[in-house]
């Protein structure tokens, strides 16, 4: 794979990144005679897809490049190898898992590979991106698709990615709508982009950081439930100062104060969250949406507060903290409830 297909299989892949969200976890796998992971230092894992690692994954995809023969049979045992691992170990939430294989060619169906891993659960879908407008292994590509109930795409030129990458989606939705589970997602603390600048900067963060609700919806129609049809995404946004009004303050006490956060432990309001920096307050920080909790809560303990929230537990416990005082100079310890 050289040249334009190597051009539009990179962009694929970015554009599959893009899919991504908090929740996923991924990694990406580079193979000829032998296996090259895109990140040397994540061999064997998958990384969770916030915005930092997906920054960080494209600037070493960008640096691949075509060198020998392909040898499937390798990168498919290896990404099964790598799934089991994360299932058996009690890291993921052995939800949707896929394997997204982007090649311009395949000599074989590797029936024995999916029979060893995947069959007969198919837990494990295989969506297949072929590069390039040679139509010599489609066949197999296709095959290896929908054995393992997945999706097969050919992407001739780089206007093709966008279109044929989202085909996934609605495959990936089927199961969820055919069980009619209507997820809700809040998304992590944003600064909305159509409100003014002079009203993002008129107040404190409870009235510059936004969230989105959503959830899907899907087609209702009895002839056409059983195809799990994806009709779209509808959703509201939500300023955080409505949040803060549903805090009883007259239960916090003094130095007491309120905080939230999200489903992976980014801060969605916290006194210590400041999303612009200080010099002028009007340029954005760059991760300012994916603060965690950890970051600004410091324990002497193996993040016990932050790991209790994510879990929803309820109840009380006193733990020690740490605390900058003279604008970062010092630290002190103390007791919080």
């Amino acid at each position: 794979m050289k040249g334009l297909r190597l051009t539009i299989a990179k962009q694929t892949v970015s554009s599959i990144l893009d899919t991504l969200g908090d929740d996923d976890f991924f990694n990406i796998i580079a193979y000829n005679e032998e296996l090259h992971y895109v990140e040397p230092c994540l061999n064997g894992t998958l990384v969770q897809a916030d915005r930092a690692n997906k920054e960080h994954f494209r600037e070493h995809l960008d640096k691949l490049f075509a060198k020998g023969i392909g040898m499937l049979d390798i990168a498919l045992n290896e990404a099964f190898n790598m799934l089991n691992e994360f299932n058996h170990t009690g890291q993921g939430s052995i939800c949707s898992q896929a394997i997204m294989l982007i090649t311009d060619g395949a000599v074989d169906t590797y029936d024995t590979i999916f029979a060893k891993y995947n069959w007969p659960d198919r837990k494990v879908r295989i969506f297949t991106y072929l590069i390039g407008r040679e139509a010599a292994f489609a066949d197999n590509l296709k095959w290896m698709a929908c054995a393992n109930k997945g999706f097969f795409t050919q992407i001739s030129t780089l206007a093709d990615v966008q279109e044929n990458v989202m085909e996934y989606l609605h495959v990936l939705s089927r199961p969820k709508v055919i069980d009619q589970e209507h997820d809700v997602v809040w998304t992590e603390a944003y600064i909305d982009s159509t409100v003014s600048l002079h009203d993002k900067l008129a107040d404190d963060q409870g009235l510059v950081l936004m969230t989105t609700v959503a959830m899907p919806v899907f087609s209702k129609q009895n002839e056409t439930r059983s195809k799990g049809i994806l009709l779209g995404v509808v959703g509201t946004d939500v300023p955080v100062k409505e949040l803060l009004k549903t805090i009883p303050k007259y239960k916090l006490g003094i130095h007491g104060y309120a905080f939230a956060i999200t489903n992976n432990g980014y801060i969605l309001t916290h006194p210590e969250l400041r999303p612009l920096y200080e010099e002028g307050k009007k340029r954005r920080k760059p991760n300012y949406s994916s603060v965690d909790l950890s970051e600004v809560e410091w324990e002497d303990r193996d993040d016990v507060l932050r790991n209790a929230m994510v879990n929803r537990k309820t109840g009380k416990f006193s733990m020690e903290v740490k605390k900058t005082v003279d604008k970062g100079v010092q630290c002190i310890k103390y007791y919080s409830n």
